[in-house]
């Protein structure tokens, strides 16, 4: 008799998925309706803050309202301003780290990556940073 393989052992019940809010450099539109279509809870930079806003504003609303944030700045974790901010505000963090990516193909690896990003989400500590790659692989980078 084969056992199901379940996604957070076998006495743990699914963990509930956090939102997701999209930085401003993945749009408002493709990404954030692919994963709404999937039942996934998005919100969106340019919903909440002005397209100029520095990063440290929407790292402090992620943190404040315990989202996951993505974005495809790779950068991030290295500029002084956003990593006082992440540590501040106890920021949740993804990087997007698929070169050449479109939106549609952005969307599709995270609705592909799903479970990996809840998975992530729910057992590692705040604040993070971690990069998730075209595999659907997500690491853990330090915060220095």
């Amino acid at each position: 008799m084969r056992k199901s393989k379940k996604l957070f052992g076998a006495n743990s019940k699914p963990q509930p998925e956090p939102t997701i809010f999209l930085d401003r450099n993945l749009g408002r539109h493709i990404i954030a309706d692919r994963l709404r279509s999937e039942g996934m809870k998005v919100e969106v930079h340019d919903d909440h803050l002005a397209s100029d806003a520095p990063d440290e504003d929407w790292i402090a609303l992620v943190g404040r309202n315990q989202w996951v944030a993505i974005t495809k700045d790779k950068n991030i974790r290295y500029r002084v301003a956003e990593l006082e901010a992440i540590r501040k505000h106890s920021a949740q963090i993804i990087v997007l780290r698929a070169k050449n990516a479109t939106g549609a193909d952005i969307a599709a690896l995270l609705v592909k990556g799903r479970r990996r990003i809840v998975r992530f989400a729910t057992t590692t500590p705040s604040p993070f940073v971690g990069g998730m790659y075209g595999s659907g692989v997500i690491k853990a980078y330090p915060i220095i």
